[in-house]
């Protein structure tokens, strides 16, 4: 409650036109909440908030997903490298949170759309892949340096087919990407050169996009995956620092033990050669049963161990009980890489 006194400072400092000190932010008083009332010397943030382009993701996942797309750029270039006979390098360059209508707003047309569809997700996701850097790639599938045309056109039907081949390559490597932190079932739905019959999400919807470059025979192209949040939505729990690099360790862990199993079911074949020497046809031709082949190796002398056709060892042969072995008097060397 104001006291008479007050409530004539303050009329008359609103008569005056402008509120001096009295009219200063004044005190809480018992009938009025303590929050209402800011600490002195204190004053409230405030932070602008754009709701057509709503933030909805963190910087820990927009981190989060650029990790988990560094592995993606390296898998995709080894695919397009295998598959073009050349050095295709692939590395992540940027990470950004747009709306969608800005996306497609920022693309050069016509350009190949790739709409693809995941098990693990709540929506599809969309792979752009530059026309210059796709008729570069069929140059050189076709056996030319790998050049783009000079003027942006659309392919023809036979273009369209090798390009599907390179689409072939990329998407299966996004999902083996992903397979650190989800095993996704991803599959391509729907191609097309212009976005304007595509659906994949709202144009007001918040998207993260993450932009690569490709190099390819001296030029670059880029590279684009956008992801739609809702697309996302199930898996955003796991796109945090500490989920991704627990899941890492646990994967290079269960990957070392699985390529351990497998090595370990590999027969290797090793022999013990006792000796040889060089005959003539002649001399075979006159063999008969109880000759005897002579050595150039005397029989008390160490006999080579072979691995895979390679002498690694020296040994003693014998036997252990009724079974012929050797005895190791040399340690195996290293196969050579």
């Amino acid at each position: 409650m104001l006291s008479q006194a007050e409530i004539d400072a303050l009329l008359g400092s609103m008569g005056a036109g402008a509120a001096g000190p009295a009219a200063a932010p004044m005190a809480a008083t018992a009938d009025e909440p303590a929050e209402r009332s800011a600490p002195r010397g204190r004053t409230r943030t405030v932070r602008p908030y754009d709701f057509r382009r709503p933030d909805k993701f963190s910087k820990d996942q927009l981190r989060t997903l650029q990790a988990l797309h560094e592995n993606v750029a390296r898998l995709i270039g080894g695919r397009l490298s295998a598959r073009l006979r050349s050095t295709v390098g692939v590395s992540l360059g940027a990470t950004a949170q747009v709306v969608f209508d800005e996306f497609l707003a920022g693309l050069e047309l016509p350009t190949q759309l790739v709409v693809v569809e995941a098990d693990g997700l709540d929506g599809p996701f969309l792979v752009e892949l530059d026309l210059g850097l796709a008729f570069a790639a069929i140059d050189r599938l076709l056996g030319g340096p790998g050049a783009p045309p000079p003027q942006r056109r659309e392919p023809t039907a036979i273009e369209d087919a090798l390009i599907g081949r390179l689409i072939d390559d990329i998407v299966p490597a996004i999902g083996e990407g992903w397979s650190h932190l989800a095993s996704l079932g991803v599959r391509v739905t729907e191609k097309a050169l212009r976005p304007d019959l595509l659906r994949v999400a709202a144009p007001s919807a918040a998207t993260a996009v993450l932009t690569f470059e490709v190099r390819l025979g001296g030029r670059s192209a880029p590279l684009s995956i956008c992801y739609p949040h809702d697309s996302l939505a199930p898996i955003l729990a796991r796109l945090s620092p500490t989920a991704w690099y627990g899941q890492s360790a646990r994967g290079e862990a269960s990957l070392r033990e699985a390529l351990a199993a497998a090595l370990a079911a590999v027969e290797v074949p090793v022999a013990a050669v006792l000796g040889g020497t060089t005959l003539s046809v002649e001399q075979l031709a006159d063999l008969a049963p109880g000759d005897v082949i002579r050595f150039d190796q005397p029989a008390d002398e160490p006999i080579a161990l072979s691995v895979m056709d390679q002498a690694r060892a020296w040994a003693l042969p014998g036997r252990v009980r009724d079974r012929l072995a050797v005895r190791l008097v040399t340690p195996l060397v290293p196969l050579e890489a």
